[in-house]
């Protein structure tokens, strides 16, 4: 059976073997190539069918049902971004995948684009048939997959903004996809949502500087923070949060999870984006640590730490954060805050500067040193910009390892410890006096 896709048909069902619609008389051979199988879903403003090409592939095909020029912008959007972006988890699109197509009787044309079917689940319905939450493990290998894809989108200057569950696959072969890049926007005209472009809002997973027509590279890993939260928990976000307080609370009922993940993800979704990520290297490289079990920091210097900073060891109270995705709590926040690298909160509760505090016993330790106190908290805090919480203890354990380095001596002992080639180039820049 062949489906037509003339949203004005009366009867759009037909024979396989048939070239035109008995009802009303339009082609069935989309664009020459694609027989169109099944109707797969429809929203507002579109639709989606399955269809196979010349060679019997099963494709998607997504159609936009009406010509609003907004509509038709965000509709060209996706197609060229997709044209651009080459990654095993963003749909594929080839050459000429974008095109027009008149039904017959129908005054407008529609707006078509066949992409790489996913087979497989998104993750909200995955959760859904799950029954349960997913734990640490799982959630840490995902992760470190859509991290991975938004290095390439976010590498392309292009921003995703509307991250959320029912827009992440799981392929059947276990992989992960990002999809749905109608409303991604290149990061140099973002900000024309000002002058009354498209905001994307979606409860709960949208930051405050993305409702205001402001959002950054963090602002998707926000959504990606909120997004592991909901995996994590297997609770709607609205639990969460507290409209009195403006608190999202949600720690407590993630009971798979260790605190250092939660702390992870609170990291992410910090509520001003300055305090997030500025990109995805120094969560991957985080993640690594956490799947190693901390194999890679040596025990005692481990031991020493938790001694030195005992808040590490436990989970205390969650930070506050705010929910950034009502307009109640978007109203109570003006301007945006420019981006930069920080690192994961730790567990003592606050979701920012918390290295001052967390190194401060640690370099009190080192009064001997030939090292100023005041430059080494500054290693200290551009180190945990490239590796994150565990700064500290390589800080200190280089110190222990050797006592009479001079302070350029300890830079360049220190960028050894940051695995990126040019992010220990610009530590050692940066730190140079």
């Amino acid at each position: 059976m062949s489906l037509c896709i003339n949203p004005s048909c009366a009867d759009p069902e037909s024979s396989d073997e048939h070239l035109f619609c008995a009802s009303c008389g339009s082609e069935l051979l989309v664009e020459g190539r694609y027989r169109v199988l099944s109707l797969r879903g429809q929203g507002g403003f579109g639709k989606t069918y399955e269809v196979s090409d010349l060679d019997s592939n099963p494709k998607i095909l997504k159609i936009l049902t009406d010509n609003y020029p907004k509509h038709v912008e965000l509709f060209q959007r996706e197609a060229n971004l997709l044209s651009q972006l080459n990654h095993p988890g963003i749909p594929k699109v080839e050459p000429n995948s974008y095109f027009t197509f008149y039904p017959r009787n129908w005054k407008e044309p529609l707006h078509c684009l066949v992409m790489e079917k996913i087979v497989g689940l998104d993750l909200q319905d995955y959760l859904r048939q799950r029954g349960h939450p997913i734990d640490e493990k799982l959630a840490v290998q995902w992760l470190k997959q859509v991290l991975k894809i938004l290095q390439v989108v976010h590498n392309q200057q292009v921003l995703h903004r509307d991250i959320k569950p029912s827009n992440i696959m799981l392929k059947a072969n276990g992989n992960i996809c990002l999809v749905d890049f109608g409303t991604a926007r290149s990061v140099t005209n973002v900000t024309n949502t000002q002058q009354g472009g498209t905001r994307v809002v979606s409860s709960f997973y949208t930051p405050r500087e993305q409702i205001h027509g402001q959002a950054v590279p963090q602002s998707d890993f926000f959504a990606l923070g909120r997004t592991f939260v909901y995996l994590v928990t297997g609770k709607e976000l609205s639990h969460f949060y507290d409209g009195g307080t403006d608190e999202f609370n949600w720690r407590s009922t993630a009971i798979n999870i260790s605190p250092r993940f939660a702390n992870l993800l609170d990291w992410l979704m910090a509520p001003i984006a300055s305090q997030r990520p500025a990109n995805a290297e120094p969560v991957l490289q985080q993640l690594v640590v956490l799947e190693s079990s901390g194999q890679s920091i040596p025990a005692s210097a481990m031991k020493k730490a938790l001694e030195l900073d005992p808040t590490q060891a436990v989970q205390s109270p969650p930070p506050k954060s705010t929910n950034a995705g009502t307009g109640s709590s978007a109203a109570k926040t003006s301007g945006t805050q420019q981006p930069s690298t920080t690192s994961p909160p730790s567990s003592s509760g606050s979701s920012s500067s918390t290295f001052e505090s967390a190194t401060a016993p640690i370099l009190s330790n080192t009064s001997q040193s030939s090292i100023r106190p005041e430059f080494g908290q500054r290693c200290q805090s551009v180190l945990a910009e490239f590796i994150g919480p565990i700064s500290a203890i390589v800080y200190q354990r280089t110190l222990t390892q050797h006592p009479d380095v001079t302070e350029q001596e300890l830079v360049k002992l220190l960028s050894q410890h940051i695995t990126v080639a040019e992010q220990a180039t610009e530590f050692r820049q940066r730190l140079r006096s």
